[in-house]
């Protein structure tokens, strides 16, 4: 078998064996694009720095609004610039009644811009027609981040890069012609793709496209005063089916000229590592407190639990979307990644337990923080759900890249949906203050597992202790810890011996355990 060791999470029976533990122990491109956009973003910089309302080791608590198609801002297209500031002033308002410190607003849903921009046209999703200015020239995301910052309220600028368009089967919009007069996707037809769900999608393999992607991200974070840019889950599009048969998104132009024999699926993974660098470098150069992260779609692989991928059965954004958001956090070009686990603890194919485990541990050691991004619309559609959003969150503030909660579904959240507000509240009322770990100068220690040992089980539990500042692997897997360094695995055997070596840091420790058959 390729791997013999399988983690889990902060069960209950393995408090005991940490109390144990406690006691006996007591005594982490294209330079021509760059030239030919120059002059609308450095004829006069504007740059702002962000806010520093909240400690940068608060709890994030956060909320997206959505924007596309009109899901949670602007209630409808077209409205003045009274009712606009009316309907932020109201999502402002509700954030800080419910102890939300961090607004994620979504302000390009698809290659146009909710605020003032040189670089895309004005959003349809505001003022009804794309490349139209809302009345008065309303700015919501200027005015946004001057109502919450007013009342201690963090903002991120939350970005789609590569949507150009909100199509659908039923209704396409694929159409370059019918885009905003000098949108840039109209300027070079060539820059996009049309796929089989109605959308048009920029070409990240072309490096014209992400030059500007980045740039479109250095014109807000010159010209606003935001905390984080964030990017959500959509990349390459979700595969699409019809009659059985998966489309294809047909980049073949820029595969022949930008491929470089590589295949094509890791050439496509490069693409997206390149444009989030790209967008990371920007963001840093302009002002290193300003955060950016991406918010990637739950499952990065299934896997047996470890390197290879968490313990699930769903959609793979590392195959299916291009996403390999692993090595970004190992690249250094994220502060956070804020996964989307919108399932619950007794979701079978991808258990929340699971996949919040495994992202701790994949994060330990690499200093990208982890937030979450938790379900609150499935408030409204899941079976009793009254308490799932607590569960969730308690179980995950334990781990050790834990910084925070993103809840999606702000619909839900004003509806009140089984009393949602109320848990909420209760889950925001204290203000937690989380530090990056630190040593605590203790050797490694286990319980569980003696060297030589012999057993007829087919698996091995084992409790510990390790210095939270100090990666922990075993036999090269990471471990999913809590934030005191404490952790419990199982460690699955084969009739045999097997050979688990434990590192923490420069320690290292091997152990030989014999399976025998059982008779």
């Amino acid at each position: 078998m390729k791997r013999l060791v399988r983690f889990f999470g902060r069960t209950r029976c393995a408090v005991l064996l940490l109390t144990i533990l406690i006691l006996m122990t007591s005594c982490a491109s294209g330079d021509g694009t760059q030239k030919k956009y120059a002059s609308t973003l450095e004829a006069e910089s504007n740059f702002l720095t962000t806010t520093g309302l909240l400690n940068p080791d608060s709890e994030i608590r956060g909320v997206w609004i959505a924007t596309v198609g009109n899901i949670n801002y602007p209630s409808k297209k077209g409205l003045s610039a009274a009712k606009l500031k009316a309907e932020l002033d109201a999502i402002v308002e509700n954030c800080s009644e419910l102890g939300i410190n961090t607004i994620f607003f979504q302000v390009r849903p698809a290659a146009d811009a909710l605020y003032r921009s040189e670089l895309f046209p004005s959003s349809e999703f505001v003022s009804g027609e794309q490349g139209k200015a809302p009345e008065g020239n309303f700015d919501s995301l200027a005015y946004l981040i001057e109502i919450a910052n007013a009342q201690k309220i963090n903002v991120h600028a939350w970005v789609n890069p590569l949507r150009v368009t909100y199509g659908s089967v039923k209704y396409p919009k694929t159409d370059v012609s019918a885009l905003a007069e000098g949108h840039i996707a109209r300027k070079n037809p060539d820059w996009v793709i049309a796929y089989d769900d109605g959308k048009l999608y920029f070409d990240a393999g072309n490096p014209a496209v992400r030059e500007y992607i980045a740039l479109g991200v250095k014109e807000i974070v010159e010209n606003y005063a935001v905390d984080g840019v964030v990017f959500d889950d959509y990349f390459y599009p979700y595969p699409t089916k019809t009659d059985g048969v998966y489309a294809v998104f047909d980049d073949d132009a820029s595969y022949s000229a930008y491929g470089n024999g590589a295949e094509r699926d890791d050439w496509r993974r490069d693409n997206i590592n390149k444009l989030v660098k790209a967008c990371y470098d920007t963001v840093k150069n302009i002002n290193k407190e300003c955060l950016f992260g991406i918010s990637p779609f739950g499952i990065w692989r299934n896997g047996e639990g470890g390197s290879d991928g968490s313990a699930t059965a769903g959609l793979e954004a590392y195959e299916s979307l291009y996403c390999d958001a692993i090595s970004w956090a190992e690249g250094g070009y994220v502060d956070y990644l804020a996964p989307q686990l919108y399932w619950r603890f007794i979701t079978k194919v991808a258990s929340y337990g699971v996949l919040s485990d495994w992202w701790n541990s994949m994060l330990d050691g690499t200093g990208v923080k982890l937030l979450i991004s938790h379900a609150a619309y499935m408030y409204e559609e899941w079976e009793t759900p009254a308490g799932e959003l607590t569960s969730q969150i308690e179980y995950s503030r334990e781990a050790l890249a834990y910084r925070g909660s993103v809840l999606y579904g702000y619909a839900a959240i004003t509806a009140d949906a089984e009393n949602i507000k109320s848990e909420i509240s209760e889950l925001f009322s204290d203000e937690i203050i989380y530090s990056d770990p630190t040593t605590n100068f203790k050797k490694l220690y286990l319980l569980g597992i003696s060297d030589g040992m012999t057993t007829s089980d087919i698996s091995l539990t084992v409790s510990g202790r390790s210095d939270p500042s100090l990666s922990l692997e075993v036999n090269g897997e990471r471990v999913n810890r809590n934030k005191d360094g404490s952790f419990t695995i199982e460690l699955s055997l084969l009739v045999g011996e097997n050979r688990f070596v434990f590192k923490c840091g420069e320690e290292m420790i091997s152990y030989t355990v014999t399976r025998t058959k059982k008779n």
